[in-house]
């Protein structure tokens, strides 16, 4: 499987003096390695359905991701975001069915990378396990937050939850441009397991109480503190991604996927 070429600046680290340079390094190596080379998606379009061949797992270089199931009576459940710097797709090694389905929330670019680079010594250096273990950790905290949130909270708790669980995700500081909500208030739903009226309905009395300001696709938390009181909520605490960029890459031409079907729904 061969993908198209693009620089791989969603890798250079951070700040240059951070401990993280050799980590970058390390990663892009183990990219060249498999060659790997970056695929660009348009939003909503399905990478990869339930039931396919786990042949691959993408490290996201920019964008927002989501795995998603889709139930029997036709509901669906969205059951994790990767954001640039994640890796998607690792809870199918081992198996020869991918449990769910991944879908592209934004315009995004990942490194499809191939499950078999996994068992290659050569691929999977010390530093390149260390990653591959952090963002598997980090994927099943975020999980597991999800659980307690659905399970046990009520609608406002939820969407408090979601919004500190996405300023935690985006480095840890409300931004005075707000943070990125990379989801509809339908897929806020599914994610949080709350009808579309009830998202509506709680983030307008959020809004009225002056905990958020929603501008567009963005929302500033103007009492991140309150919220955190109110839910009892711990900062994920998650190190900083690799990515210094969080725009597609361009010059793909060909690489980019056109949009499918609604969410749920192929052809």
């Amino acid at each position: 499987m061969k993908h198209g070429d693009a620089h791989m600046n969603c890798l250079d680290p951070i700040d240059r003096a951070s401990p993280h340079t050799s980590l970058a390094a390390a990663v892009k190596a183990a990219l060249r390695e498999c060659d790997a080379h970056p695929v660009a998606f348009e939003k909503d379009v399905d990478i990869r359905h339930e039931g396919d061949r786990p042949d691959f797992v993408y490290l996201v270089k920019s964008g927002w991701l989501c795995s998603y199931g889709v139930l029997a009576d036709g509901q669906r459940q969205l059951l994790c975001l990767h954001m640039a710097g994640d890796i998607a797709g690792l809870s199918d090694l081992g198996g020869s069915r991918a449990l769910f389905s991944l879908r592209s929330l934004r315009a995004s670019v990942v490194y499809p990378i191939p499950v078999a680079a996994l068992t290659s010594p050569a691929f999977v250096t010390p530093a390149v396990t260390a990653f591959l273990l952090r963002k598997s950790a980090e994927t099943q905290a975020l999980i597991m937050r999800t659980l307690v949130a659905v399970g046990r909270m009520g609608a406002r708790e939820r969407i408090i939850w979601l919004l500190l669980m996405l300023r935690d995700r985006n480095g840890g500081a409300s931004a005075s441009d707000g943070i990125e909500v990379p989801l509809n208030q339908s897929e806020l739903g599914d994610l949080v397991g709350l009808s579309n009226v009830s998202v509506s309905k709680t983030l307008c009395q959020l809004s009225d109480e002056g905990f958020i300001e929603r501008k567009g696709g963005r929302v500033l938390l103007r009492r991140p503190a309150e919220m955190e009181r109110i839910i009892g909520h711990e900062p994920m605490g998650f190190t900083p991604h690799l990515s210094g960029d969080s725009e597609p890459a361009h010059g793909v031409g060909d690489m980019t996927w056109r949009a499918a079907g609604p969410l749920g729904q192929h052809d």
